[in-house]
């Protein structure tokens, strides 16, 4: 049920402000390996690496960029297709935000960047590593990490423009279930649909929960024996009846589930959801209250969540005017699955000694 690496993930941190630390735990063969390839490797390598995956506003983001982003997390396995699908998304949101602060024309002084690549440089001596290390590992120069410093400080000058005292209250009002830790708990029945399903098959699975939705409106039956009985999602443990327990409307769940969930009243059964999983049917089994925030105090969270909901509006609108192309996922991209050794012959079984 929650989302991976999906728009919840701020796009500008994916693109440019992971630690190396964290991307050194996924690094990429090492040098010696590297050294042993054919001279002509080196050549066919970069070709390869220059292939485009996806074309924003004539601006190219090539496999090299995808496999940079996709060593800095550790896959989960099988699903290519759909990490192929949300890696490409993320690139194209950090591509669009770029594109927008390029705009902006905001200054940021070179002083600066040297203060924010200091600041690493004592992280990393903390994890007991060191820049140039690190560097290395990525396949990184001292001039692109400059750059990503440069455009991470630039959206932080952009959001502190926008983010004063007056609009942070103003954010905290109008979020009052998310500022305050407000909980949820919630059922749901999924209907899984297959992603090259036609709108003619969507609507018979949304027509199929109308029914569910009917029948436990008229006591035919209910929710929980529904979700036993119908509900695709293998989270649920047999019997749980779509239970997915308690949670914020920080925890991670995916956006359209979580904020029709906030939305109901308590035994309210919603009407199908679409999301990236598929259709459901939801319901809030209970609901606590948060508590009222100390605005002070709680300043850096809310300045986080304003800045989140800013790059949302930002994106919505970029992706609105914006001339986007993407590629069919290229061969090559994700290693292959290590060949399984073929089982041993059985050992013949001894015979016994012939009696004399």
């Amino acid at each position: 049920m929650r989302a991976i690496a999906r728009s919840s993930l701020m796009a500008l941190l994916a693109f440019a402000c992971l630690p190396l630390s964290a991307r050194d735990a996924r690094a990429q063969a090492p040098a010696a390996a590297k050294a042993a390839a054919p001279s002509t490797a080196p050549a066919k390598q970069s070709a390869d690496l220059a292939t485009p995956v996806a074309i924003v506003n004539d601006e190219v983001i090539t496999k090299g960029d995808l496999k940079t982003f996709l060593n800095s997390y550790q896959l989960p396995a099988g699903g290519e297709e759909q990490i192929y699908k949300d890696a490409v998304d993320s690139l194209i949101n950090s591509r669009l935000i770029l594109q927008f602060l390029n705009r902006q024309r905001i200054p940021v002084s070179e002083e600066k960047i040297t203060q924010a690549i200091d600041s690493l440089t004592k992280q990393l001596a903390q994890d007991g590593t060191d820049l140039a290390t690190e560097m290395l590992r990525n396949g990184r120069s001292m001039e692109e990490l400059r750059k990503e410093y440069a455009d991470r400080l630039r959206w932080i000058e952009f959001m502190n423009s926008r983010a004063t005292d007056a609009e942070l209250k103003k954010y905290v009002a109008t979020h009052k279930d998310l500022c305050s830790g407000t909980q949820v708990r919630a059922a749901h029945i999924l209907l899984r649909v297959d992603p090259k399903a036609s709108a003619e098959d969507k609507e018979k699975l949304r027509q199929k929960l109308l029914a569910f939705k009917k029948d436990i409106e008229t006591n035919k039956a209910t929710f929980a024996d529904l979700a036993n009985k119908y509900s695709e999602d293998p989270a649920n443990s047999e019997g749980s009846g779509g239970d997915v327990g308690y949670f914020t409307l920080n925890s991670g769940f995916i956006e359209e589930f979580a904020n029709v969930a906030f939305a109901l009243k308590k035994g309210v059964v919603s009407d199908p959801v679409e999301t990236p999983y598929g259709y459901h049917l939801i319901v809030v089994t209970d609901r606590k209250e948060g508590n009222p925030i100390d605005f002070e105090q709680s300043k850096p969270f809310v300045k986080q969540m304003c800045a989140a909901e800013l790059q949302k509006t930002v994106l919505q609108a970029e992706r609105k005017k914006a001339k986007i192309e993407i590629k069919p996922m290229p061969a090559g991209l994700f290693p292959a699955a290590p060949a399984q050794a073929a089982p041993k012959a059985a050992e013949p079984t001894p015979k016994a000694a012939s009696p004399k």
